[in-house]
């Protein structure tokens, strides 16, 4: 167990809050970068960093947000990506050193469109989160933090990435709207996944104000042990163009003990958030009463868009991928043929079994995963002789699929 997880488990940890805003207030317009500032304003960036360490967070994190490849070409700044990300993690440690505080490394959104919507692969994703984590693992930082997530396709494979790289303890917020992120993902598949994967914590950030997250939050710790939250300070109201967040310290605060019934063990504040909404939040969680890690029994099977607990008197509907019309298919290029293979009963059941039986991987497995992933909604189990197949299937399907063969279980799947 690492660190972080157990301090979690020992207690409530406060996180610190919104970046944006306290660098505005230091200069920071909105077409610059701010994470540039890393390098040319350290002075500032280090001020933010003792500002939120001074108001009593456990936790910071990084000023790397948007320091991956996608977000810095845009600024011209490909070329700086790992000194942007480097010098933002050693500042933030050199600031912890003699404190009882830990260091998380941002990372957000690539802000690129999977496949069939955008041109991004999922490998093509690892990659740059990767690129992004390296700096950040050769300062010394061994939390990690992706936040703002809207699709669990990207989420996946950043703590696919991280994972790989080895080293770190990984938080997860992805951010929902009435009920789901913009991708459709829900509370209940998002912390299935997520937990399932190996996360330390899974979460919610950004949305509305504190009370938006409660909700998913109380799915959430249905299904894992340990959750995190970083809400705004209210919701923004524009005053000359500009997105002002108006909740009072003391309001954003109040909330706290409903995040902590619900199983958040670090919280803090996103968008809008600064130092005394973290100084507020740490009166409110020092007053708090702590309830006891209730860890879930149930384990479940998740699509990208749905979740079932797992019993073997499940409804499965087989379907049977090893035929001669979509292997020509897929052979071809022509993943579309997956839709003619979908079982009559898939609406009538609960999950479906996707039978390779002796397929060869001489096709692309993301285009087959996505591909398949618009056809079938429901939780899915993986069949197939070659326990590599199946292994690559499960790294990029964005759901927690089960398996038959004990060897063949890998990223996060179920024994089943």
């Amino acid at each position: 167990m690492g660190k972080l997880a157990e301090k979690c488990k020992n207690g409530v940890l406060l996180y610190d809050g919104s970046k944006g805003v306290m660098l505005q207030r230091r200069g920071l317009t909105g077409g610059q970068s701010a994470e540039e500032w890393n390098l040319t304003q350290a002075d500032k960036v280090r001020d933010v960093y003792m500002s939120y360490i001074d108001a009593g967070a456990d936790v910071i994190q990084t000023n790397t947000f948007c320091g991956n490849g996608p977000q810095l070409k845009a600024h011209g700044l490909s070329e700086k990506l790992y000194e942007i990300n480097y010098e933002g993690a050693k500042l933030a440690l050199a600031c912890t050193e003699g404190k009882d505080v830990m260091v998380a490394a941002s990372i957000g959104p690539t802000g690129l469109f999977f496949e069939p919507a955008g041109e991004m692969k999922f490998e093509t994703a690892v990659e740059y989160f990767k690129q992004q984590l390296m700096p950040l693992k050769d300062a010394g930082v061994g939390i990690v933090n992706f936040e703002t997530f809207t699709d669990l396709n990207e989420m996946r494979a950043g703590v696919v990435a991280a994972q790989e790289l080895g080293g770190f303890e990984i938080i997860t917020h992805m951010t929902y709207e009435n009920g789901s992120t913009m991708s459709g993902n829900t509370p209940d598949v998002c912390a299935s996944v997520l937990y399932a994967l190996g996360a330390t914590l899974v979460g919610a950030n950004c949305s509305g104000g504190p009370d938006s997250l409660l909700g998913p939050l109380k799915v959430m710790g249905q299904v894992a042990p340990m959750l995190c939250a970083k809400p705004n300070a209210g919701l923004p109201e524009m005053e000359s163009g500009v997105a002002v967040f108006k909740q009072r310290p003391e309001d954003f605060a109040a909330s706290a003990q409903d995040f902590l019934d619900c199983g958040v063990r670090l919280l803090g504040g996103c968008c809008g958030s600064s130092e005394q909404h973290i100084a507020a939040l740490r009166e409110a969680i020092d007053a708090a009463r702590i309830p006891a890690i209730l860890t879930p029994k149930q384990q479940r099977l998740a699509s990208t868009y749905s979740s079932v607990v797992w019993d073997a008197g499940l409804g499965v509907a087989e379907m049977d991928v090893c035929t001669d019309a979509v292997l020509s298919g897929i052979r071809g290029g022509d993943y579309f043929c997956l839709m003619d293979a979908v079982p009559a009963g898939e609406a009538d059941a609960d999950v479906v079994a996707v039978d390779f039986r002796a397929m060869e991987m001489d096709f692309d497995m993301w285009s087959f995963v996505s591909t398949l992933s618009m056809f079938v909604k429901k939780p899915l189990i993986v069949k197939a002789e070659n326990t590599e197949l199946v292994k690559a299937f499960l790294r990029c399907y964005a759901g927690r699929a089960g398996v038959t063969d004990k060897e063949a279980a890998a990223y996060g799947a179920l024994l089943v």
